[in-house]
């Protein structure tokens, strides 16, 4: 009989969370990118919450 593999189902929910977050920072990136002129690093500190 199989097992549930729950270390790999979580890492597959914290992978779309990420993927998730990464597509949002890209949408705004473009948004602000004009703007702001600056380089994606900069205007990732001012999108994303600190940790």
């Amino acid at each position: 009989m199989r097992r549930f593999d729950w270390r790999k189902f979580k890492r597959k929910g914290l992978k779309k969370i990420l993927s998730k977050d990464e597509k949002l920072l890209e949408k705004r990136v473009n948004e602000l990118k004009p703007e702001k002129g600056g380089s994606i690093k900069e205007i990732s500190k001012e999108v994303l919450p600190e940790e």
